[in-house]
């Protein structure tokens, strides 16, 4: 047996209390379908003393088992004075759910809204739930102002189901019973994949308000009666259980919503039972109400992302703000974390917005880190949202996503999302499908690629996650960091569309450089935790060299560069100290008296410190990779064709005698060779901005009618 998957407890599973406290006037006055499965007809004469608190015209369609039922249903029914009646005899197969969605099946295609009954009893239950059909009907048609509460909710164009709440003796075995696989294949055939880690809830009991277009795709499928097994008194496991079970999935399928709703006086845990006193309230409760069927529920870490940490996801709510918004998912926002990457990203996703201009809303979202203070003043235009559902009024908003328990991500219907970081593409992607279901059509991400990532990882399961984000170029914009990654990133992966972020220094650090001697200063960019970066290669190296020319090398300072790290990690080196990771200005400075740089970069990413300490005067240590060559951009660039220590000394011996005649001197910058590209292939953040508002549109114009 499937296990429930509820999500809440019993006091969290919230409800809208009906009637209104206000006086509910419904906007529309459409006839609505009543269509009433009675197998029991002596019970009919309750339902229609209840139907008369229908405030408008309602034609009835009936069904039962028999020809002798018509007749007594026809005799009982002759003074329904508010509308029409029609009684058909339909198999006695798939109980009222059969005859419901397949008697009546080309009622739908003429009404608006529907009203579902049946005649229920449930033998099976005893004493306990013996008042439950008593209980639906009078939750759902029970007073004039109960109706006109129900209806005023459909004035809503996204509302497609409003049904009671459970009745309380059956919450205990709410769940997918055997259910599942067949559940499973229906939505199946609809579209939808589903698995067990989704919100399990439905009408249990089987009547409902509810909108025709939203149960479309269940109706498209063309069931039968002959589809349902013969009537044998089962309580579980059968095709219209299964149908029971999806009916607000196939509504959220086709792009609709749906609430709870409970009286006082019917329900025994009035904490959760929200009162209405004016149509504001609904919008507020319904982010207590609607737990979406096609939204994930389970928050807590699955056994590979224990190890894997990164890759929890986000879940989401669906929002009702139909403004577009631009989105960036990136690991951290604090200063102290924010290296060259993060950087980048953030610049793209600042140009971006800048570009697409006041039309649209923008987020960020850090994965990866709490947001400090000096975050929060720098993103001082933003305003500090917690990880949770919400009214999602805001325009420009933060949000801390470090801490994911108990949190949801609104999600509009033209979210896009900008990652960077191989498991910030794989939320983006999820949040995508999310979207997707919540809302209907396919909208691509921007994937700001600062390096072949897998190498990063070692063979393993990180590598194979970061592969798999770049196997995905229907739905992926590529935004490739520098001439050099954008060739090789397209060779190996093929994106059908990606743009090439070209190298260029930093504004700042270009603003800071200065004309000042050159020192016996040798810049290294050392970060003991960057694997690619090749850390204790350079020390080797630079401790073979001082070893075999100690006289000169004891004249030169060694500053390690890029991450703060303990000092003693640097031993036995000589004359070397940990600057860490500087400002700008700083940086600057050791770049205009420095004449030496060494940084390594084991991947396909050149990296921007080697080609920052060429262009601004220094002789400059690096690497070959794979092909990629730093020689096309800096003619005396000095490219260890095999970075391995006794090949990396020889080339720092080298370079020292180089530089030495330099010492005390002013050198120039060096002018920067960019890889010959296409134009069109050159990242634009207005031409982009304008991809982007196509998708949208595009997309907006897939879903249905907005609220």
């Amino acid at each position: 047996m499937a296990s429930s998957r509820r999500d809440g407890s019993n006091d969290a599973d919230f409800a809208l209390e009906t009637p209104f406290r206000h006086a509910p006037r419904p906007l529309c006055g459409d006839p609505i379908a009543v269509i009433a499965h009675v197998f029991y007809p002596e019970i009919l004469p309750l339902l229609l003393e209840k139907l008369a608190n229908i405030n408008r015209e309602a034609d009835l369609f009936i069904s039962t088992d028999t020809e002798e039922k018509k007749l007594r249903l026809a005799q009982e029914t002759r003074d329904w004075a508010k509308g029409s009646v029609e009684i058909r005899v339909v198999p006695n197969r798939g109980r009222d759910i059969a005859a419901k969605f397949i008697g009546f099946r080309d009622v739908y295609d003429r009404y608006d809204l529907f009203l579902h009954l049946h005649t229920k009893r449930s033998p099976h239950g005893g004493a306990a739930l013996a008042r439950w059909r008593d209980y639906l009907v009078d939750t759902l048609v029970g007073s004039p102002r109960i109706v006109d509460s129900i209806l005023t909710l459909f004035d809503d164009p996204r509302m497609g189901v409003v049904f009671p709440q459970h009745l309380f003796e059956l919450r205990g075995v709410l769940n997918w019973g055997y259910d599942y696989d067949l559940v499973r294949g229906l939505m199946k055939r609809m579209g939808v994949a589903i698995d067990k880690n989704l919100v399990l809830e439905f009408p249990s009991g089987s009547m409902f308000w509810g909108r025709s277009a939203a149960f479309r795709p269940l109706l498209a499928l063309g069931l039968d009666f002959a589809d349902f097994p013969e009537e044998s008194g089962a309580v579980d496991g059968t095709l219209a259980h299964a149908v029971e079970r999806v009916l607000l999935m196939v509504a959220e399928s086709a792009g609709y919503e749906w609430l709870k709703v409970a009286r006082r006086d019917l329900y025994p845990m009035p904490q959760s039972v929200l009162p209405v006193h004016r149509p504001e309230d609904v919008g507020a409760h319904r982010l207590k109400v609607f737990r979406p069927c096609l939204a994930s529920v389970d928050d807590s870490p699955r056994p590979q992302e224990k190890g894997i940490v990164e890759t929890r996801p986000l879940l989401s709510y669906p929002s009702r703000n139909a403004r577009p918004r631009l989105n960036l998912l990136t690991p951290t926002v604090n200063p102290d974390q924010t290296f060259g990457g993060v950087s980048t990203a953030l610049h793209v996703f600042d140009g971006l917005a800048a570009a697409l201009g006041d039309g649209w809303d923008c987020r960020i979202v850090s994965t990866d880190a709490d947001i400090g203070p000096e975050a929060y003043e720098k993103f001082a235009g933003y305003d500090p949202t917690p990880y949770a559902a919400s009214l999602d009024h805001g325009r420009r908003l933060l949000v801390d996503a470090f801490q994911r328990e108990g949190g949801r991500l609104d999600l509009r219907a033209t979210d896009m999302f900008v990652a960077t970081a191989w498991w910030t593409a794989i939320l983006a992607r999820g949040l995508e499908r999310d979207r997707a279901r919540f809302f209907g059509g396919a909208l691509p991400f921007v994937y700001v690629i600062q390096d072949d990532e897998p190498y990063f990882q070692g063979r393993g399961a990180r590598s194979a996650l970061a592969a798999s984000t770049y196997r995905h170029p229907r739905e992926t914009i590529a935004v490739i960091n520098s001439e050099e990654l954008f060739g090789a990133m397209n060779e190996r992966y093929g994106f059908s569309e990606s743009y090439c972020l070209p190298y260029r220094m930093n504004a700042e650090i270009s603003a800071a450089l200065r004309a000042a001697p050159r020192e016996r200063l040798m810049l290294v960019y050392g970060r003991p935790h960057v694997a690619r970066n090749g850390f204790e290669l350079i020390c080797d190296a630079i401790f073979r060299w001082q070893q075999r020319d100690p006289i000169r090398a004891s004249r030169w300072r060694i500053v390690f560069l890029g991450e703060e790290f303990p000092a003693s990690q640097l031993y036995p080196l000589q004359n070397a100290v940990v600057a860490g990771k500087v400002d700008l200005a700083r940086y600057a400075d050791y770049l205009s008296r420095a004449s030496i740089g060494v940084s390594l970069m084991l991947s396909p990413h050149p990296s921007y410190p080697p080609l920052e300490m060429a262009e601004a005067g220094l002789l400059t240590i690096t690497n070959d990779f794979e092909g990629r060559s730093l020689r096309q951009r800096f003619d005396d660039i000095v490219c260890v064709e095999a970075p391995e220590p006794l090949a990396l000394a020889d080339a720092i011996e080298s370079a020292v005698e180089r530089m030495e005649p330099v010492i005390g001197r002013l050198t120039p910058r060096r002018e920067r060779v960019s890889p010959k590209m296409d134009a069109s292939a050159l990242f634009d953040a207005a031409r982009l901005a304008e991809r982007l508002r196509g998708a949208a549109s595009a997309v907006t114009g897939a879903a249905p009618p907005d609220a």
